[in-house]
């Protein structure tokens, strides 16, 4: 008779669960930002203010009181808790109060400086990472999709500084856990420098997607020829919608523009996979 024996099998849930940290946090986060907005007019901007403050001061003060205890997967997520909080909070004090009147995008410099100075106190790359947002928020690189079919010469061009500084910084930094926080910045913020540039300057920028992609290619890492693949693609599309004015033959040369993407990235893996076994 045979008798089920079970599983020896052990596998890791981390990544898992690094995303359902990651996940509570901003969900924490966004519901912050919705009751300020919700309790504005009841509770008053400085209870709110100081409400805030204190919560992001107590997140800080946890992380603090841990470091000298064994490490769990929360307590870097708290420390993010507490530095999208301190955002929340300076970003409120600016709106409601005007404190640097027509210099209020030196905030995001502020929380920039902070977030650094946390990051490397605190050893988080989560952190690090909300810095170097924080500067490229300040250096006035919009978020929004449109800008990458609407965008100008000039936020092109100051999407490529920030990826410089980002560089001078990684270059400095004798914090090695750090690199590759900085490396995918630089990446993103390169090619998304190259990609406005297609707008207003299309041979210039297409030059510069392409020399950017080959730096990644080189690179040899997945996710880089992801971003090779993908930003390469977006500039293309960019120049196909500037010289097409045909929208069906636009939305056929996308489509194709599509395909290949899809192709590549299929082939990319394939290969990574293949070069793992």
């Amino acid at each position: 008779m045979w008798s089920e024996q079970p599983s020896s099998d052990v596998f890791s849930i981390h990544a898992e669960l690094r995303f359902l940290a990651w996940g509570g946090v901003m969900l924490i986060a966004t519901g912050a930002g919705i009751w300020v907005s919700k309790n504005l007019d009841a509770i008053g901007p400085m209870t709110i203010a100081l409400i805030l403050g204190v919560a992001a001061a107590a997140c800080y003060a946890y992380a603090w009181w841990k470091r000298s205890r064994a490490a769990s997967l929360v307590d870097d997520y708290v420390l993010l808790l507490g530095a999208l909080l301190l955002s929340t909070d300076v970003g409120f004090i600016e709106h409601q109060w005007h404190v640097l009147g027509n210099e209020w995008p030196r905030h995001f410099l502020l929380l920039a400086v902070v977030h650094a100075v946390a990051a490397y106190l605190y050893d988080s790359r989560l952190v690090l990472s909300l810095s170097v947002a924080a500067l490229a928020a300040w250096l006035g690189i919009e978020r929004n999709v449109e800008m990458i079919f609407e965008a100008n010469t000039e936020t092109g061009v100051r999407a490529l500084l920030c990826a410089a500084i980002v560089v001078v910084w990684r270059l400095i930094n004798r914090r090695r856990t750090f690199d590759d926080v900085f490396d995918h910045f630089i990446a993103h913020l390169a090619f998304l420098g190259g990609v406005l540039l297609v707008h207003d300057r299309e041979w210039v920028g297409l030059f510069l997607v392409a020399v950017f992609a080959i730096a990644a290619v080189r690179r040899r890492t997945e996710a880089f020829i992801v971003y090779a693949w993908g930003y390469g693609t977006i500039a293309v599309i960019s120049f196909i919608w500037q010289h097409v004015h045909d929208d069906a033959l636009g939305l056929l040369l996308t489509m194709a523009a599509c395909v290949v993407l899809i192709v590549g990235l299929i082939v990319s893996h394939g290969r990574f996979k293949r070069e793992k076994t």
